[in-house]
């Protein structure tokens, strides 16, 4: 049987995980993989999280010229307008099961068939933190809809009657609920450019953290077996 590919990461409470990177055009067989799995074992929870970058393109003001007009312009027209525009756009998402991650590059405005395919599976429960923006971001510019997420800070809110858990990051909420001490996201991961070229190996670990802590989250939550516990469709 196949099975994912790539870094090992040995996680605070001492479970290894293997992330592997794919794009989405070649994310397929990953997912395949993942579905199998949950299917054989009977866990149909990921946990899910997402990355953004931003791109950036140069745009003149003036239009385009051609001949002796350009050169001229080009040496005397000073108040020819360039104009940088950064456009914010989700870069990666991230799920995490009992498996590992998989960690799926995506080109902005552009998503997949087997990737809309897989978070339509109505089966899967899809767990993240303050994950609402995100999901109406994807419904909004790349029309996927996800037909079972659960945003694990409206529903340990609930559960545990703690309004304070809402604004709880995934680690830390990670550590709240299911007693998985996390060190903080390095700032140098914080503020980097998902979009780069190539994902740093401290991008990858990060990525991995934060989407297996949303997965341990999701676990203890849906096994809690209390009453309050319900899902929450976004």
């Amino acid at each position: 049987m196949e099975t994912l590919r790539g870094p090992q990461f040995t996680m605070n409470d001492g479970n290894t995980l293997v992330t592997e990177v794919v794009s989405d055009d070649d994310s397929h067989l990953c997912l395949y993989v993942l579905l199998q799995d949950m299917l054989k074992i009977g866990d149909l929870v990921v946990g899910f999280d997402i990355e953004w970058g931003f791109k950036g393109s140069s745009t003149s003001g003036s239009g385009s010229r051609s001949g002796r007009n350009t050169e001229h312009h080009s040496q005397s027209d000073k108040s020819e307008l360039l104009t940088r525009k950064v456009e914010h756009h989700i870069a990666v998402l991230s799920f995490c099961t009992r498996l590992g991650c998989v960690l799926i590059r995506l080109a902005p405005n552009h998503i997949s068939p087997s990737l809309k395919r897989f978070f339509s599976i109505k089966d899967i429960m899809f767990v993240g933190v303050h994950i609402k923006e995100d999901l109406q971001r994807l419904r909004s510019v790349h029309d996927l809809v996800v037909r079972n997420a659960v945003d694990l800070s409206d529903l340990a809110a609930k559960i545990y009657d703690q309004p304070r858990f809402l604004v709880y990051n995934a680690r830390e909420l990670a550590c709240k609920i299911a007693s998985l001490r996390v060190d903080p996201k390095p700032l140098n991961v914080l503020w980097s450019n998902w979009f780069e070229n190539t994902l740093s190996p401290e991008q990858i670990e990060s990525a991995t953290i934060d989407a297996y802590a949303t997965y341990r989250i999701g676990k203890k939550l849906m096994e809690s077996g209390s009453s309050s516990v319900k899902r929450l469709f976004l």
